[in-house]
């Protein structure tokens, strides 16, 4: 396994962590009384963001999606207009990024067989 392929399993898994892992960290804070409302400590999704906009651009094929996920974050978690962030809005956004995840790793990865690129023989 090399280097690229390692890092990019470690940052497909850390995204997941990171965006799940948010929420637990923000109930026990609210119920520590260190945060007045767990719904507003998105700091695992929007860190999860950016590592899967990092992941989208490492990659051969760019995923429009994912690469402006950060911009997703930032108007749902940190420049809310409308409505607060909740808990169910962590969780929903963090199901949301397990699935870009799993897309991104799919399909973005590697030049699949059948491709226009790899049809076309290689001259000398």
């Amino acid at each position: 396994m090399d280097v690229a392929h390692r890092r990019d399993m470690l940052l497909a898994v850390s995204i997941p962590v990171l965006a799940f892992g948010g929420i637990p960290v923000a109930i026990a804070l609210a119920r520590a009384g260190w945060i007045d409302d767990p719904g507003t400590f998105a700091w695992g999704c929007v860190i999860a963001s950016a590592l899967i906009a990092y992941l989208a651009y490492l990659k051969p094929k760019k995923d429009i999606v994912s690469l402006l996920v950060p911009f997703f974050a930032l108007l749902i978690f940190i420049i809310p207009m409308e409505m607060k962030p909740t808990v169910l809005t962590q969780v929903l956004y963090a199901a949301t990024l397990t699935a870009l995840v799993v897309r991104l790793q799919l399909r973005f990865s590697e030049k699949r067989r059948g491709d226009a690129e790899s049809a076309v023989p290689e001259s000398d």
